[in-house]
């Protein structure tokens, strides 16, 4: 009796303490939130971003510049947009690290006019450690917060702002956090390869983007990770038949996801096919999304059944760009027949050419009546490339300097060929004017003497020469007898005269 109470007491104090630390989200080993440019620290919620200034091993710049604005947003976040560092050359912030493994790097961008600068004209490259966050980066207007995830292996983390030539580098804000060890995963299945898996360990991600289905968006401050889930609405095809659900409160945790990897507030959401509607044109539920091509991409599909009111089937078909990543997503078999109970897959996949990337869930069986299909949320993060670029400007060039070199290749040889073609051309007709020249002795074969008048004479063959009978009349004083030089018989008798051309011969 002592044994079977203590464990229920053990298994009554662990779920509590699990409880507890849920409710009380996830605690960071590695925490810097810096505001950038300010002279004080900033609170957001519950957050609080310290300036750049407090701790002057941080950064290392060749001039420290500070600007301020003077507009004024309702925004939670707005008051880390007021300030900002700015740099006149290569600059570099360095956090220590303290657990090594997966790290968000949160960059925050907006710009305004201090004194000389205005900020929508900077134009600068930002990287960490090895990798190519933005390249030769650029905001006219607007607020910009780029988030990456780095896999860090070292005791530190090199934030490095290079200007571009004749120009200069700002931040607003920015943050370097630890992440729970189980929310990125180090392979993940690969759609459309030869490679049925793809090792992530030496990647970095760029969240591209993370969407709470149910058309309903989640604020950083309902979320243990300070993430902003954005409404599925503009991206979701309505020639779908969806409806939206919210049931915050069926949501059950079990041990494993946990909040962590997406809170109640998506969970608790989904859009729904609605089966009420003909499924007989064999609908899906379709949301499309707009990327970068060249990279490869890590999808994240968060499902949660909070529409059953009973444990029935529950089958999906699961589609990026038309291709499976589940041909029979089993989601009651998946999470024990428990209903309310989260559950996320990931794929990976390659978009080459295409600007889109298209996710689709739908039934099994299209044929079913009273089929039940929903997404709950959704996550796109772009994959560094072989170059440890996560900037699409270098796809982008790379395919000029392709396009160039194929234009170059194509265009010289077009040249050669139209070489060719006029070496033959003339070729041929050099080899018709020699035939002519073999069979009519009056053709001109070589060299061409000719007067302003019709008394030219010719190089005929390898004969001598023939003179138009003018000349002949010119150069012999019209057949003067003071010229015959001799009598030949050629049949008859003949006269022959001497003479001289007025060219001398």
């Amino acid at each position: 009796m002592m044994a079977g109470g203590t464990i229920r007491l053990l298994i009554g104090v662990s779920s509590m303490l699990y409880l507890i630390c849920g409710s009380l989200g996830f605690n960071p080993v590695d925490k810097h939130l810096i505001t950038c440019g300010s002279k004080t620290n900033a609170k957001v919620g519950d957050r609080v971003f310290v300036s750049d200034e407090s701790d002057s091993s941080i950064l290392s710049t060749p001039q420290k510049i500070s600007g301020n604005s003077s507009s004024i947003s309702s925004s939670l976040d707005s008051v880390l947009y007021q300030s900002a560092r700015i740099f006149s050359g290569t600059s570099i912030y360095t956090f220590p690290i303290r657990k090594q493994g997966r790290h968000w790097v949160r960059l925050y961008f907006s710009p305004f006019v201090h004194e000389g600068y205005n900020l929508s004209t900077a134009k600068f490259s930002v990287s960490a450690q090895t990798f190519t966050l933005l390249k030769e980066f650029k905001i006219e207007s607007g607020y910009r917060m780029r988030e990456y995830s780095l896999n860090i292996t070292s005791d530190s983390l090199v934030l490095t702002f290079t200007p571009a030539t004749n120009s200069f580098a700002f931040i607003n804000a920015l943050e370097v956090i630890s992440l729970p060890d189980e929310l990125i995963p180090e392979d993940a299945i690969a759609i459309g390869s030869k490679e049925n898996h793809q090792n992530l360990r030496k990647r970095a991600l760029e969240t591209v983007e993370r969407v709470n289905m149910g058309s309903e968006t989640v604020s950083p401050q309902n979320d243990t990770l300070w993430r902003l889930w954005v409404s599925d609405d503009p991206y979701l095809t309505h020639n779908g038949f969806p409806t939206f659900v919210s049931k915050k409160e069926a949501v059950k945790y079990t041990t494993w996801p946990t909040e962590d990897i997406a809170p109640p507030s998506v969970y608790g959401t989904a859009t729904k096919l609605d089966s009420t509607r003909d499924l007989s044109l064999n609908a899906n539920l379709t949301w499309h999304f707009e990327v970068d091509p060249g990279f490869e991409y890590l999808v994240r599909f968060h499902f949660c059944d909070i529409v059953s009111e009973s444990a029935q089937p529950l089958i999906f078909r699961v589609f990026i760009n038309s291709l499976f990543v589940s041909n029979s997503l089993d989601l009651r078999n998946l999470t024990k027949n428990i209903l309310g109970t989260p559950y996320f897959m990931d794929a990976i996949m390659r978009v080459s050419d295409s600007k889109k990337l298209t996710v689709s869930v739908g039934p099994n069986n299209p044929d079913a009546t009273n089929t039940v299909v929903f997404l709950n949320g959704l996550e796109i993060m772009k994959i560094s490339n072989s170059r440890s670029s996560l900037d699409s400007s270098l796809n982008k060039s790379s395919k000029m300097k392709v396009g160039v070199i194929v234009g170059l290749a194509v265009g010289l040889f077009i040249a050669i060929v139209l070489a060719a073609v006029f070496f033959l051309l003339c070729r041929r007709r050099r080899l018709t004017h020699a035939i002519h020249s073999g069979t009519d002795d009056v053709m001109v074969n070589g060299m061409e003497s000719k007067d302003t008048d019709s008394t030219a004479m010719f190089s005929v063959s390898k004969i001598g020469y023939r003179f138009p009978f003018v000349a002949i009349q010119e150069a012999t004083d019209n057949f003067s007898e003071n010229l015959i030089v001799g009598l030949v018989v050629l049949g008859s008798l003949q006269r022959s005269f001497k003479g001289q051309h007025k060219s001398g011969s």
